[in-house]
C-alpha cells in the first residue's frame, strides 16, 4: 500500500485500484498565509479498520507539513460512536474544545490540535 496525493487537498492509501483510506486537509484563509492545516476528514472503510491505516495517513500529513505551526481537526459523529479520536490522543493531538449536542442530543464533537513547528 502507498500514499499518494489526489488533487493539492487529499491524500489516498492504495494499492492495484483499491482504496484502504483516504484524508482531505487545507490552509485555512486567513493571514497566516499556509502556516496552519485543517484535516477536513479522514475515512477509512470499516473493513479496513484497526490495522493501522488511519495512523499512516496522519503520520504522512505530519511529516509532509512538519513545518506548519498547527494542525486541527474537528471529530465526526463516527469517531465519537467508536471513540477514534483516541487515536489522535496518541499521536500527540491535545482536545482544545468539546462542543456538546453537536451532531444530535448526545453526540458532540471535539476539536484537537498539535502545534508542529515553532
Amino acid at each position: 500500500m502507498r500514499i499518494k496525493f489526489q488533487g493539492k487537498k487529499k491524500i489516498v492509501m492504495a494499492e492495484k485500484r483499491k482504496i484502504f483510506g483516504y484524508a482531505t486537509f487545507h490552509h485555512p484563509e486567513d493571514y497566516s498565509g499556509k502556516r496552519n492545516l485543517e484535516i477536513d476528514f479522514i475515512y477509512v472503510p470499516p473493513k479496513f479498520r484497526r490495522k493501522g491505516i488511519a495512523t499512516q495517513l496522519l503520520n504522512f500529513l505530519m511529516e509532509k507539513y512538519k513545518k506548519v505551526t498547527w494542525i486541527s481537526l474537528w471529530t465526526s459523529i463516527d469517531s465519537e460512536k467508536d471513540e477514534s479520536w483516541r487515536l489522535y490522543e496518541k499521536l500527540g493531538f491535545k482536545q482544545l474544545a468539546y462542543q456538546e449536542d453537536y451532531y444530535k442530543k448526545g453526540w458532540g464533537t471535539r476539536l484537537f490540535v498539535k502545534r508542529m513547528a515553532k
